[in-house]
């Protein structure tokens, strides 16, 4: 047609974990005009924290967790009427019409690297989902399915792209069917029946995250192998000779580095720039994932990005070595019942101070951040404020998808702090002269505690479980501590 660009097709090429060579035919995505070949591309994809929030609910009703996989999974979407791709045949396989003419192939189908092959899916399947009786949580997470059966079985759907992260509470056989007349096993027969899927077994991975199923049904994420992937990449001689077992994840100059790399110019060590941009981010994917006790060196390394120092990629170094030393340490989720707690601290500094927060369910942490704040606070009571509303947003997430899950929280959520005075400012319009500039906005905390959705306590600094997460922690034994019970960690 008139106005229509013809793209190519591409091969592309990749060997699977399992040593499986694959080829896929895909269309070059980047040529794909927007208003014309597509409009809308959005596609939702499963929250980290909402995984993890589905296995704490899976190991605090006894439950299993089934993976499933959709087979060729764009392919299973279609078009909506309209929709249409233009292409040149693919490479190696030329079609000439009488005349001797190149055939141009229409596509029909989203396939992958068609911009909306992946919205075209995610409007099917949950559609497909919603008539099979489930509902999204979509005041929390949309790619969330629950569904109510009146003989008390539970299942929770999580769906990540192609994948299907199913919680179930009936016990499977071998042949991965429940006992006769389960909702589990109507459920998989229609999924089967409408889709090609692949029921893969008990999950234990999920995007690089291993899931361990303990005896005494505890649930343990943790990425020992993505971990033994980065130390033999980026430290091919092993660990630093120095870090020891129970070392910290920094130097004891960690913040002079820091300091030092963000006063020089941009491009200083051109060299390192993309050395320290691959190590830092690799370590991202484990601090957001399962490793919150690197968090706060992570965001701190993330600063730099283009002011790398040698002394910074020493620095990484020492994270790497920290983990190699710690490969196999996870968020464990006990079975013993809890309730959902928080802690908020901030590092007041001359510039951006850092807020730090950590919510915990299960024993365990669902969510945390340390994050540099946009604004310069004035007094540590402005700084204690802010991360203060920072972690009150988390909590609130937080209790909205446990509600959805049907776990709702019957009290206030603590969201401790060790600043006395951030507590009194989180109750009442109180210290005026040190808080009459700062931005309604910071005060969201004080709304989400006039409604009672939390509390603000007060704890020692010691006590404080988001302390490692703003500033170095200078004692070993205090991190470690504070990582113990972050995470969950089992007596050794």
């Amino acid at each position: 047609p008139a106005g229509r660009r013809i793209h190519k097709l591409i091969w592309v090429y990749k060997l699977k974990r399992d040593g499986t060579a694959k080829a896929r035919l895909c269309v070059q995505g980047s040529s794909l005009e927007s208003g014309i070949d597509y409009d809308q591309v959005f596609s939702a994809a499963l929250r980290y924290s909402s995984a993890r929030t589905l296995f704490a609910f899976a190991a605090r009703h006894s439950c299993r967790v089934r993976s499933f996989d959709l087979v060729a999974a764009y392919l299973q979407g279609k078009f909506v009427e309209g929709e249409v791709v233009y292409c040149h045949m693919p490479p190696g396989y030329p079609q000439l019409d009488a005349d001797g003419q190149e055939m141009i192939a229409r596509v029909d189908k989203p396939i992958y690297g068609i911009q909306q092959a992946g919205r075209r899916l995610q409007r099917m399947l949950f559609a497909w989902l919603k008539d099979q009786g489930f509902s999204s949580l979509d005041d929390s997470d949309p790619c969330v399915f629950t569904r109510e059966h009146t003989d008390g079985e539970l299942l929770k759907i999580g769906v990540y792209v192609d994948n299907m992260q199913i919680v179930h509470s009936v016990p499977l056989g071998a042949d991965g069917r429940g006992p006769r007349g389960c909702a589990y096993n109507a459920f998989v027969d229609a999924l089967s029946r409408d889709w090609e899927v692949t029921d893969e077994g008990p999950m234990d991975d999920l995007l690089g995250i291993e899931v361990d199923y303990l005896p005494n049904g505890s649930i343990k994420l943790h990425q020992t192998s993505y971990i033994n992937k980065l130390v033999e990449r980026f430290l091919p001689d092993g660990p630093l000779p120095r870090t020891q077992r129970n070392s910290l994840p920094y130097s004891s100059d960690f913040l002079k580095h820091i300091a030092d790399a963000l006063a020089l110019p941009p491009g200083t060590y051109p060299e390192l720039v993309t050395p320290m941009q691959q190590r830092t981010g690799s370590l991202m994917y484990a601090a957001t994932s399962t490793r919150p006790d690197i968090a706060f060196v992570v965001h701190s390394l993330c600063k730099c990005l283009q002011r790398p120092t040698p002394e910074l990629l020493r620095e990484i170094d020492h994270v790497l070595s920290y983990l190699a030393r710690l490969p196999s340490a996870g968020l464990t989720y006990s079975r013993e019942s809890s309730s959902l707690r928080a802690f908020a601290d901030a590092s007041w500094e001359v510039a951006h101070s850092t807020s730090g927060w950590v919510v915990l369910w299960q024993s365990a942490a669902l969510s945390w951040g340390s994050r540099k704040q946009n604004s310069i606070a004035l007094s540590t009571c402005e700084a204690e404020i802010i991360a203060l509303s920072e972690g009150a947003k988390d909590v609130v997430y937080t209790r909205k998808f446990l509600r959805g899950l049907g776990e709702p929280q019957s009290q206030p959520t603590p969201l401790a702090t060790d600043s006395q005075s951030a507590r009194d400012v989180s109750y009442n319009p109180e210290h005026h002269d040190r808080m009459k500039h700062v931005q309604r906005r910071h005060f969201f905390v004080r709304d989400m505690v006039e409604s009672f959705e939390l509390e603000v306590p007060f704890v020692r600094t010691l006590d404080n479980l988001a302390d490692f997460l703003t500033k170095p922690v200078k004692s070993a034994s205090q991190f470690h501590y504070l990582r113990k019970i972050i995470m969950n960690e089992p007596e050794p």
